[in-house]
């Protein structure tokens, strides 16, 4: 095995595979050292269940075209498949009585997402691809508005407080297991996308679909053409003659280019590793939230039989339960439901056979864009600047553009 490489690559969740598989298209060389690959794609391939990101929305132009989901069922096949939950015990379909007197509020959310938000924010994306996201933001006033305000002032602003009360913020609770108070409005409105519906029809416009992943086909893939996969975790980092050292159990690399993945839960570590190196700034990450993924195998309480999906108010630490194809249960916590005994409210029998805790799942909290290129050769990639499968693939993308020369930054 070389000791020296263009580029190397620390983590392979969304952004590091993303990032290789650009550079591979162009014939370009890195080495991609990982624990593991997937990173927050953390997949039980037999069982088909993810305990990291669980579905993809049709809006995600480029973690789609990269072909590294494998497409599964629709999240929710009809909107009458799910079920929404209030903290005072009260509970809907999404299309009922309830989100029909939110009419004017629904009306107004949905035409403003489909005539403005989508339209601009799949603009900024591609921006994204060849400018940092601090740049981005300045592309777009509005985009940065929302970066900057938080979601709760968003939707007082816009109207949307019925609606969002009563369906659209469930979602986003659903999506990040953070309180709709501590997010910010562009992270709010990413996350709600699929909820944008034609009316009429009461029809969704986006995909909302889990999905499979092959760990070890996608491996293989990577290891492809010019670039070499080691599994492997990273030690120490420090500028070097060649430009960049790193070093694991394996031994010592070097290379022109190093991209740090800072996704979760890797990114910890990440922040620590580059902590001594005098060329990086400090770096302020905004903070994550804290979730438990677990498969159920039981019977749920009877108010629960009646759908596929359930959502819940930010107020209760459950995020939501999901029926799956085999009649086990996808559910995720803010809190431990097994030590605490909380399935208790939920099941009347329960097994848990499968559990993931993430001390970091998401990056969640309002914070500044953080710079991207932190020394010369040295990009950090990850979802710090938006939560998220896609925006973690497309700063991938934009780490390899930059080494490339592809970029306008």
């Amino acid at each position: 095995m070389k000791t020296h490489y263009e580029t190397i690559v620390v983590g392979a969740g969304a952004a590091g595979m993303n990032c290789c598989l650009e550079l591979q298209k162009n014939d370009r060389e890195y080495l991609l050292i990982s624990p593991n690959i997937g990173g927050r794609i953390c997949n039980d391939e037999e069982r088909h269940m993810n305990y990291g990101a669980v579905f993809y929305f049709g809006t995600y132009k480029y973690m789609l075209r990269s072909g590294l989901l494998i497409e599964g069922p629709d999240v929710l096949p009809a909107l009458s498949a799910g079920c929404c939950h209030h903290d005072n015990g009260k509970q809907y379909e999404p299309i009922s009585p309830t989100t029909i007197a939110d009419a004017p509020s629904l009306l107004k959310y949905m035409k403003w997402m489909r005539e403005e938000f989508i339209p601009r924010y799949t603009k900024f994306k591609d921006n994204c691809t060849v400018m940092e996201v601090t740049a981005a933001l300045e592309k777009d006033p509005l985009i940065k508005q929302l970066y900057q305000e938080s979601a709760m002032d968003m939707i007082e602003r816009m109207g949307f407080g019925p609606i969002a009360h009563d369906l659209i913020s469930m979602f986003a609770h659903a999506c990040t297991g953070t309180k709709i108070k501590d997010l910010t409005a562009l992270d709010y409105l990413n996350t709600v996308q699929p909820l944008t519906m034609k009316i009429p029809p009461l029809r969704l416009l986006f995909d909302l679909k889990r999905f499979d992943f092959d760990s070890e086909g996608t491996k293989q893939r990577l290891a492809q053409g010019s670039g070499e996969v080691l599994i492997d975790e990273i030690t120490r980092v420090e500028k070097c003659d060649e430009g960049w050292a790193v070093e694991c159990g394996t031994g010592r690399f070097t290379a022109s280019n190093l991209v740090m993945v800072l996704d979760p839960p890797p990114a910890v570590d990440t922040q620590r590793l580059l902590e001594p190196v005098e060329e990086i700034p400090a770096l302020d990450i905004r903070k994550a939230s804290e979730l438990t993924g677990y498969l159920v195998r039981g019977k749920v309480k009877r108010k629960f039989r009646g759908h596929l999906v359930h959502l819940f108010d930010d107020t209760i630490p459950i995020i939501y339960i999901a029926k799956r194809f085999d009649g086990d249960y996808e559910v995720f916590t803010e809190v431990d439901f097994e030590e605490t005994r909380k399935f208790d409210e939920y099941f009347d029998e329960w097994t848990v056979i499968g559990k993931k805790y993430w001390s970091h799942a998401l990056y969640t909290a309002a914070h500044e864009a953080l710079p991207q290129n932190l020394a010369p050769g040295l990009i950090m990639a990850g979802d710090v600047n938006g939560l998220g499968l896609e925006p973690a693939c497309i700063s991938g993308i934009y780490a390899a553009n930059k080494i490339m020369g592809k970029t306008v930054d």
